[in-house]
């Protein structure tokens, strides 16, 4: 459901682009045209793309809100530093293009309609204003920092700690690594019938994952589904006692994550790593 919510995101953030390239078009279109009617064309066909903004907005924000709390992103700096952004950018758009619109379609309803008030040198000097560089700048800049933030999910310096993982003498531990959104190895060894542990690294920074286990590769039937956390962190699952046989795992968030765990009995198989991690 993840990566369902991320496309939905997508689809709104590609409308969101859409209908200001409209508007962005018509910007630097006005700064060219000097008939008044042609003017106010363009300020209508900006003023229409109004209709596919709202709801690519909504669709944007919903989705993204769903993903957030799908992939445990709440607890990263980044996300919220996106939304800032993304609500700064909006309001200083708003407030340096709608004065800017509001006075050009002033000026050529009233010249359209045959007003002597401004001449055609006025009229020049408004639409050849610089703030359709601003207002092009302040939108680029920001779509700019949204896009390094969704990318790369810096932490500020902001990191949760680890606490020390403390596992029982003598607990069968399996341990397995995340890095580059791919498990660290395809083939896990496990005790039948017998409790044990899973030490999950997780060492993609900002990126979510988790060890779930199932009884084949349908992954119709889960015997045991991990808790999903951002990295980098390591994470102690309790596996509880499995028969022997081989299993399908993989990341619930990255499918094409997968491996197989194989339970044998103790005379034949052995965890695949030491009882004693720490992080």
């Amino acid at each position: 459901m993840y990566r369902w919510w991320v496309f939905v995101h997508l689809i709104g953030v590609f409308g969101f682009l859409a209908a200001h390239g409209v508007s962005m078009g018509v910007l630097f279109r006005l700064r060219r045209e000097r008939d008044p009617a042609k003017v106010n064309e363009l300020l209508q066909l900006s003023a229409s793309s109004t209709r596919a903004f709202y709801p690519a907005l909504g669709i944007l924000l919903l989705a993204g809100i769903v993903a957030g709390f799908l992939g445990h992103w709440w607890s990263q700096a980044w996300i919220w530093a996106a939304i800032g952004i993304l609500l700064v950018v909006t309001m200083a758009m708003y407030a340096v293009a709608t004065p800017y619109y509001r006075r050009i379609r002033f000026v050529a309803q009233a010249m359209e309609g045959g007003s002597q008030a401004v001449t055609g040198q006025q009229f020049d000097e408004i639409l050849r204003s610089p703030r359709p560089n601003w207002i092009a700048a302040i939108g680029a800049v920001g779509l700019l920092a949204i896009l390094y933030l969704m990318m790369f999910k810096p932490t500020f310096g902001i990191s949760s700690t680890t606490p020390a993982i403390s596992i029982p003498a003598g607990t069968p531990v399996v341990e397995v690594s995340a890095k580059n959104s791919q498990f660290d190895a395809k083939t896990l060894r496990a005790p039948a019938s017998e409790a044990f542990r899973i030490v999950f690294h997780n060492d993609d920074p900002g990126i979510p994952h988790n060890v779930a286990i199932y009884m084949d590769s349908s992954a119709k039937q889960a015997l045991f589904v991990g808790t999903i956390f951002n990295g980098p962190k390591i994470m102690d699952y309790r596996v509880p006692a499995l028969p022997a046989g081989t299993y399908f795992f993989r990341c619930d968030v990255h499918h094409n994550m997968t491996g197989t765990l194989e339970v044998a009995a103790a005379s034949s198989s052995s965890p695949s790593s030491s009882s004693s991690p720490s992080s």
